[in-house]
């Protein structure tokens, strides 16, 4: 367990990290901490690591909310729902594979204390924000005007088939656990 976690009053989970947990949900960063918390107003997956943001795969973010085992070690916590916020953030320990809960505001603050040591912001970084295809394609209304042309369509289909495979590979994950 991280010892800078549990000062920073984040509650470890004894859940076991799914390994295709961050290729299944969409998160292309390199953090080592990065948080996942559900928005009620968008109803979308959103990933934090402090110096990046933006949206993970809603439906990949349900299927492993929403599995019995995984709903367990979730249960105490309020995650967000369609009506209202996120009072908790779910934060993934990329290095030990780890877990842990907290407020938003104590995870954010954990967050930022790890991207900025002894609370060094000189030559910080600024945050960049990314979003989904999904999202995009949400923001942009008219999916047909988005492809323009054949050849990005083949492409979006084959990223959908690769996304459709690592939900595949969770699902099965999530089965062996019982």
């Amino acid at each position: 367990m991280d010892v800078r976690a549990l000062k920073a009053g984040l509650t470890p989970l004894f859940l076991p990290v799914p390994p295709m947990i961050e290729r299944c949900l969409g998160y292309r960063g390199e953090g080592r901490f990065v948080a996942l918390s559900w928005e009620h107003f968008d109803e979308l997956c959103f990933h934090d690591d402090f110096l990046n943001c933006g949206t993970l795969d809603s439906a990949s973010w349900q299927l492993f909310n929403q599995h019995p085992f995984v709903r367990l070690h979730l249960r105490p916590f309020d995650f967000g729902s369609g009506e209202l916020p996120a009072r908790h953030w779910l934060l993934l320990d990329r290095k030990t594979r780890r877990f842990y809960v907290g407020e938003r505001d104590a995870v954010e603050a954990f967050l930022e204390a790890e991207a900025y040591p002894a609370g060094k912001t000189e030559g910080q970084h600024h945050r960049e924000t990314t979003i989904t295809l999904d999202e995009f394609i949400a923001m942009s209304g008219n999916i047909e005007e988005l492809l323009g042309q054949e050849m990005f369509s083949a492409e979006l289909m084959k990223k959908l088939q690769e996304q459709q495979a690592v939900c595949s590979e969770l699902r099965e994950w999530l089965e062996r656990l019982g």
